[in-house]
């Protein structure tokens, strides 16, 4: 294995362990990466975050929220039953 790769693997497994810290920084070179290109390059820039991010396990992918929970339905009521 060659000196680069063993590096990565390292730079993978040491983000695998703080993802959230990971994401920190991830998210700061993003930014400082569309903002010296002005933006001209944003959508290859979030497809590389993806791409960081899938291979750790880390962050929610670019352009999707995590789902909303969905409030639970109330029960359904008997005939003759009044509202709560």
């Amino acid at each position: 294995m060659s000196r680069i790769a063993e590096w990565l693997k390292k730079a993978e497994d040491l983000a695998r362990g703080h993802s959230k810290q990971a994401d920190k920084v991830l998210d700061r070179a993003e930014r400082f990466a569309k903002e010296r290109t002005g933006h001209k390059y944003d959508q290859h820039i979030e497809k590389g975050v993806d791409e960081v991010q899938r291979r750790y396990g880390g962050g929610e992918p670019q352009g999707q929220q995590p789902p909303s929970p969905q409030p639970p339905e109330p029960p359904p009521q008997q005939p003759g039953q009044r509202p709560d």
